[in-house]
């Protein structure tokens, strides 16, 4: 490795014009970082770190570019995860907003700065993969003394660049080595899968973005266009180009947005079918209006769903709630992720029922694996491994003769779902960053890994982003089980509170009936205890009654006593609030001194839903 102050002077030298034998893109970008950031080569800082805060607000603004992303990520790290690579995913601000890497290395990946959050824009760390590859808009390796701060000389980075469909730089995906071999031919074949990785993101991307629309696949070779199509462009049904991958640009020589295919192409838009699969000649030639031929093959838009009732809610969704505004969203939300790859975390307080979410989420699925629930703060800590994990044959001093399978290998072909994973010992939590970046299982005392489909629903009370700022979770764990974060509301703010109780009373081993004013006394109670204290108050007064129907006398004494007593906001009060808000119901509950939800279930309670006036 060069000392530093060769590799400083090599930079001066080279940022003043001299020849040097480094690769030209390189040198363009140490000439960049002397000549246009004004950076120092004899200043050894590495990447900064970003606050959880602004990570937060990297990722929300990123979130086409994760989507994209996401699966080609998984795909390319399962074919190198045994070589000590990381995988990057920065957006187009230099930020590190997804990562992968082996869990063993977790010291060695945050000392150089490879996990998420940190921040490799040029003008901040001079000559990088990732901020090399945004500065140029290319494909880039930069290899160890390629770098500009001498601490990351010890890495080899080979970036490429993400495109939307419209042409926009989105982002970077960079796959790093810790202690890359010294000669920089080494990263040639890195460089060819990156590329490769790359242009089938961009393309599911078009094909998932442009479903209404004719896909073009296309290959200046006719053998390769079936199995690995180089470019594609998508096709409206105005006859012009709708969308295209960054590789069309170059096949085409041109951005042909907009464009009637008809000016670009020697065919009319009305050929399109024949270059489909079903009627297409074996080479699939498409001459081009600027002379020269492509091969392509043409993929038809998909059809249009055939009612209104395909895309309805499944059943089990819709039974999560019965008319609540907020459950409502959260099951809309829910059911377009059933199908995908997407982790899933349900928020909200204890007993609000997110394991019940989590199952009408599976039921709604096409997985037909077992759902396997586990409460990660129920099981000792000195158990839980082998619970997870399974061990193999006496594996340990009481260990059953046949050894055991493991709850997450149970979950093979369905739903895992992690109740309480904030409350995860560390340790496990690495482990099972394993498991979910792998797809395998080593059980404890084995040396085999058995494969595992799973898909993984999480539930905490917590706020998993303040324990990650605290470091009792592990900030990768985080950012693999957060997908889609649903917000379950407690039983409090709830306007189906009713058809709530009426669902567990009816549920309840001997079916409850309440008398009217019972049924006051239960609306007008809080429920700090959420779903579970409903269904705990429903099984006692089904022991209670035994059949006849439930009066105020029968009911717990904190919900009979205090609530039984009348309101101090009458119905003409709470109109007259109203009024004074203007409607508003969120500045007439603050009026009144009680909080919304309360303010809601008065209103109800008084027959006045419909009367209100915001």
């Amino acid at each position: 490795m060069q000392d530093t102050e060769t590799h400083v002077l090599e930079i001066f030298r080279a940022a003043e014009g001299q020849s040097s034998r480094r690769d030209p893109d390189v040198l363009a970008s140490w000439r960049r970082c002397v000549n246009e950031h004004r950076l120092d080569p004899t200043r050894h800082l590495g990447p900064r770190i970003v606050t959880q805060g602004e990570l937060r607000q990297h990722r929300q603004e990123s979130e086409e570019l994760l989507r994209m992303a996401r699966h080609g990520m998984e795909d390319l790290y399962r074919r190198v995860n045994s070589m000590g690579y990381v995988l990057l995913l920065a957006n187009a601000r230099g930020v590190t907003v997804d990562a992968i890497g082996d869990a063993q290395l977790d010291r060695e990946l945050r000392h150089a700065g490879l996990i998420t959050g940190s921040e490799w824009h040029e003008r901040d760390v001079g000559t990088n993969g990732v901020g090399a590859c945004l500065a140029s808009g290319q494909a880039i390796t930069v290899h160890r003394s390629d770098h500009f701060d001498v601490t990351l000389t010890p890495l080899s980075c080979t970036a490429v660049p993400i495109h939307d469909s419209r042409g926009n730089l989105l982002g970077v995906l960079d796959l790093s080595h810790l202690q890359a071999p010294q000669d920089k031919i080494s990263q040639a074949l890195t460089l060819e899968v990156m590329k490769s990785c790359a242009r089938r993101i961009e393309m599911a991307n078009l094909a998932c973005n442009h479903r209404s629309d004719w896909i073009l696949r296309l290959h200046p070779s006719p053998e390769f266009l079936d199995v690995d199509p180089m470019a594609a462009v998508a096709v409206g049904a105005d006859g012009r180009i709708t969308g295209m991958t960054h590789n069309a640009h170059e096949l085409v020589r041109g951005d042909l947005i907009g464009r009637p295919f008809s000016d670009v192409f020697a065919h009319d838009f009305e050929d399109l079918p024949v270059l489909s699969a079903a009627q297409a000649p074996v080479e699939g030639v498409l001459e081009m209006q600027s002379g020269g031929i492509l091969f392509a093959r043409a993929v038809p838009p998909a059809a249009p769903p055939r009612s209104t009732a395909a895309t309805a809610l499944p059943a089990p969704l819709r039974a999560i709630h019965g008319g609540d505004p907020a459950m409502q969203h959260l099951a809309e939300r829910a059911a377009k992720v059933v199908d995908r790859k997407i982790s899933v975390i349900l928020r909200g307080e204890t007993g609000t029922g997110k394991e019940f979410i989590a199952r009408a989420m599976h039921q709604s699925s096409r997985r037909r694996g077992p759902f396997v629930a586990i409460n990660c703060a129920a099981l000792p800590e000195a158990l839980i491994e082998s619970e997870l994990f399974g061990y193999v044959p006496n594996a340990f001093t009481g260990a059953h003769a046949r050894g055991k399978k493991g709850l997450i290998r149970e979950a093979h072909g369905g739903t895992l779902f992690l109740d309480e994973i904030g409350d995860m010992p560390l340790p496990l939590q690495a482990r099972l960053l394993r498991v979910l970046a792998e797809h395998e299982v080593l059980p404890v005392g084995g040396t085999r890994v058995e494969p595992v489909d799973i898909r993984v629903i999480s539930a905490s009370h917590r706020d998993l982003a303040a324990q990650v700022a605290e470091g009792s979770f592990r900030q990768d764990l985080f950012y693999r089980l957060n997908g889609l974060v649903l917000d379950v509301p407690p039983v409090r703010a709830r306007r189906d509170l009713e058809w709530l109780i009426d669902r567990i009373a009816a549920a309840t081993e001997e079916r409850v009936g309440f008398t009217q004013a019972a049924r006051q006394r239960l609306l007008a109670h809080d429920w700090p205890g959420n779903v579970r204290e409903i269904i705990n108050v429903c099984e006692l007064c089904a022991a209670l009654c035994e059949g006849r129907p439930v009066e105020p006398d029968d009911l717990p004494c904190h919900i009979a006593g205090p609530a039984a007593q009348p309101d101090p906001q009458s119905g003409p009060e709470l109109l007259a609030f109203l009024e004074r808000c203007r409607g508003n119901v969120s500045a007439a509950a603050r009026l009144a001194g009680i909080d919304r939800s309360t303010f809601y279930r008065r209103l109800h309670r008084a027959g006045l839903m419909d009367r209100r006036q915001g």
